[in-house]
């Protein structure tokens, strides 16, 4: 009978002590410091993260925009400024959820050359899709064309250059990627006609 209750008397003591013990073991305390460290480190992984595949799935949206607008103009036989329009819209929709609105824009030019293919000229030139204040680098209408990737042109061809440019702006903070300007071209033959100029 005494030995049963020894025992319970230090049960007994075991419950009472039970919670103090926990209390100064500061398991929580650590873990809360610890999260506390280490937070700051994770939200700026996390947003690193996003504004990473942000910039990279920009690109490569910026990358399609040149491609199809040069590939939809030179399927054409003929252009007019109506069939120009519609290809500024559809360069739209290949860039959702992005838009290029005030930070970007679409140029679209056509060059040619005649027996010298040393002289390439700008025959005509459009720009859409946005209002981004971009100059062309391929040239003006009427001049001398500097063509990209040092493409070289032969005598009486004529291609569809497109150029997409647009202002990066980071989405969270500059601190991984900073602001800049991107810029993408392609360049195809016209398939049907000559394209050297748009029709009213």
């Amino acid at each position: 009978m005494p030995v049963a209750r020894k025992r319970a008397g230090a049960a007994k003591g075991r419950r009472r002590w039970s919670p103090l013990r926990l209390l100064s073991s500061g398991e929580s305390g650590v873990a809360i410091v610890d999260f506390a460290l280490v937070a700051p480190v994770l939200v700026f992984l996390f947003m690193g993260g996003v504004e990473i595949s942000r910039f990279a799935l920009l690109n490569q949206k910026l990358s399609r925009v040149a491609t199809n607008a040069s590939d939809l103009v030179s399927q054409s036989e003929f252009l007019t400024e109506d069939d120009m329009e519609q290809v500024f819209i559809a360069t739209q929709f290949s860039l959702e959820p992005f838009e290029l609105d005030d930070d970007g824009v679409v140029i679209l030019s056509s060059v040619s050359t005649e027996d010298n293919p040393d002289d390439p000229r700008v025959n005509w030139q459009r720009s859409g899709g946005g209002t981004g204040s971009f100059s062309s680098r391929v040239g003006n209408p009427g001049g001398p064309a500097d063509l990209p990737f040092g493409y070289e042109m032969k005598a009486n061809r004529n291609i569809i250059v497109s150029e997409v440019y647009f202002e990066f702006e980071p989405l969270f903070f500059g601190g991984v990627i900073t602001p800049k300007q991107l810029s993408h071209f392609a360049i195809y033959r016209p398939r049907l006609g000559s394209l050297s100029e748009i029709l009213p």
